[in-house]
């Protein structure tokens, strides 16, 4: 699926976020664009937090075509006026 992904420019996503404590994905043998984490499964009491961990040359694609918002992205923000500023670099 890697050399396949690569070839044809599709992202790939590992959700490993109930095997990662467990059983840590070999990325070497399974690269991915992105691997989806939950803190939870790995310290086993509820901590609402997780990670996205992404490659270099697809945190270069969500620079470039950033129009979300998640975990770590907004430094500032005012809930009752239109105002937000992002954080620097990838979030």
């Amino acid at each position: 699926l890697g050399n396949s992904a690569q070839e044809h420019r599709w992202l790939v996503l590992l959700d490993a976020a109930k095997s990662c404590a467990t059983s840590p994905p070999d990325l070497s043998r399974y690269p991915a664009d992105f691997v989806a984490m939950s803190y939870y499964k790995v310290f086993g009491f509820p901590t609402g937090l997780g990670a996205l961990i992404v490659r270099k040359p697809a945190a270069e694609l969500l620079r470039r075509h950033k129009q979300y918002f998640g975990g770590g992205t907004v430094g500032v923000s005012i809930a009752d006026q239109d105002f937000f500023s992002r954080r620097p670099g990838p979030a």
